[in-house]
């Protein structure tokens, strides 16, 4: 490794502590859509939540509409659904094993009884139906719409919470999420970078040491 390449991973290093979460930019960006490229995940059957993502507290997973209390998002849903409210076991709560950089999933039959709460760990954050301009909002069970939260500046999310204020259940499904990478894993990355560095600035100083002329 010569000079410039070893100054290219110290510079790297620099711009990889300049990446990193800072609280002065936090903010937490809701909008209308998803991103495609995220795998859809698998909600349990069991209420238990989304294995290895999320835990669950409340709320019921269905992998069909049941008449009544709660209909599957249509269009679009992929596998199970979860339905919140006073007939699926009150509200649902996710929290996340891991918090996250970015959150979306599909909004089922919207209507003016649907909430959502999104805690992160600087805030709460709550929102209807309308104000995450998910239209109409008139709980037609045919119609339903993805939304996503981007968070970023140090700010990140940690759970959800999926409430109705009737009979008539708050429903959601595809869930897609990035995770915020660990301390850990930041020091790591890190100190791989500076180790390259080094070791590029020690090769190049040995390659450009003394040299010796017989006489």
């Amino acid at each position: 490794m010569n000079k410039i390449s070893s100054l290219g991973a110290s510079v790297a290093a620099l711009a990889l502590f300049a990446s990193l979460p800072s609280a002065a930019n936090a903010a937490l960006v809701q909008s209308v859509g998803n991103n495609g490229s995220l795998p859809i995940l698998a909600l349990n059957l069991d209420n238990s939540g989304i294995t290895g993502v999320a835990t669950q507290s409340g709320g019921a997973v269905y992998n069909t509409t049941h008449p009544g209390f709660a209909a599957m998002p249509a269009p679009g849903t992929v596998g199970n659904f979860l339905a919140a409210g006073p007939s699926n076991n009150g509200n649902a709560t996710l929290t996340f094993i891991n918090p996250l950089s970015y959150l979306s999933f599909l909004w089922g039959s919207p209507d003016s009884y649907n909430a959502l709460t999104i805690n992160t760990n600087l805030g709460t954050y709550n929102y209807t139906a309308a104000s995450a301009n998910v239209n109409p909002v008139n709980g037609d069970q045919n119609f339903a719409q993805y939304v996503q939260f981007a968070a970023s500046g140090g700010e990140y999310i940690t759970s959800a919470i999926f409430a109705s204020g009737n009979t008539n259940a708050f429903e959601v499904a595809n869930f897609t999420v990035t995770a915020v990478p660990e301390p850990t894993t930041w020091a790591m990355m890190i100190l791989g970078f500076l180790g390259l560095g080094f070791l590029g600035y020690r090769k190049s100083s040995k390659a450009g040491g003394t040299s010796f002329r017989l006489a």
